[in-house]
């Protein structure tokens, strides 16, 4: 999520930092939170895969070490 939140103050601050009426800056406030908010997406999902590629990985580890113990 460190990403996305960095990502999105980047986004914000050069957005808003130009002079703009009330009403740009409310639209461009719309736009900053989708981006936001598909980049914490982004990041949830990465996490998740990496999660579950990391349990995979275990679990042919053990599978492999208890073959290798068997075979013994």
């Amino acid at each position: 999520m460190a990403i996305s939140n960095e990502l999105s103050s980047d986004v914000a601050v050069a957005l808003l930092e130009q002079n703009k009426s009330p009403q740009e800056r409310k639209q461009l406030k719309d736009i900053i939170l989708q981006v936001h908010s598909a980049l914490q997406k982004m990041s949830e999902e990465t996490r998740a895969d990496r999660f579950n590629r990391q349990l995979k990985n275990r679990a042919e580890s053990l599978t492999d070490q208890r073959s290798l113990a068997a075979s013994e």
